[in-house]
């Protein structure tokens, strides 16, 4: 399993809000670094790992949800969205990589003493080969659709939200104590 990125731009003085775009942007490029592993088909171990990046930045917008309000909730929550179906489209990928070699295994082990089990397991290790290569066909557009309409500028630009509110607050704070 990929070991996560550390999170070392956290400021333990700040509040919840001020950590949010360091927590979220690293959870992001960690996601986004083992991107460039999935247009190759055989990179299961990458894949997987990319999955997992994908369900911890999904949780770490779970924590965050709250600091969200008024329209940046709804584009948070679409942004969310898209990650979620990430981790759920990698994870049934995953699911048919594990399943086709555990029922090969066992045919393998078995097939001597029970050779009519050969058949029907043989075609349902080709099914779980041809619904892995129809899923990750399906990623892959999703991913590339994802970079057509500039996600990863959108994801960047909601996670600095609060960032960027934060600054503007104390800009008009520091903007009335001068009257």
């Amino acid at each position: 399993m990929a070991r996560a990125f550390p999170m070392i731009a956290m400021d333990p003085d700040g509040t919840f809000g001020e950590n949010a775009p360091a927590m979220l942007l690293t959870r992001f490029a960690e996601m986004n670094r083992l991107a460039g592993y999935i247009d190759d088909p055989t990179r299961v171990k990458d894949l997987h790992n990319m999955r997992i990046a994908a369900k911890r930045l999904r949780y770490t917008m779970e924590i965050f949800q709250p600091c969200f309000a008024g329209e940046p909730a709804k584009e948070y929550k679409a942004v969310y969205d898209k990650i979620k179906s990430i981790q759920e489209q990698i994870g049934d990928i995953h699911d048919c990589d594990v399943r086709g070699p555990a029922i090969q295994k066992f045919l393998d082990e078995h097939v001597k003493r029970r050779p009519e089990l050969r058949v029907g397991l043989e075609r349902l290790i080709a099914k779980e080969i041809e619904e892995r290569d129809r899923m990750y066909v399906e990623f892959l557009a999703y991913w590339a659709n994802l970079k057509r309409k500039a996600f990863r500028s959108r994801f960047i630009r909601i996670a600095t939200f609060l960032e960027s509110d934060a600054k503007q607050e104390s800009n008009d704070d520091s903007d009335s104590g001068d009257k």
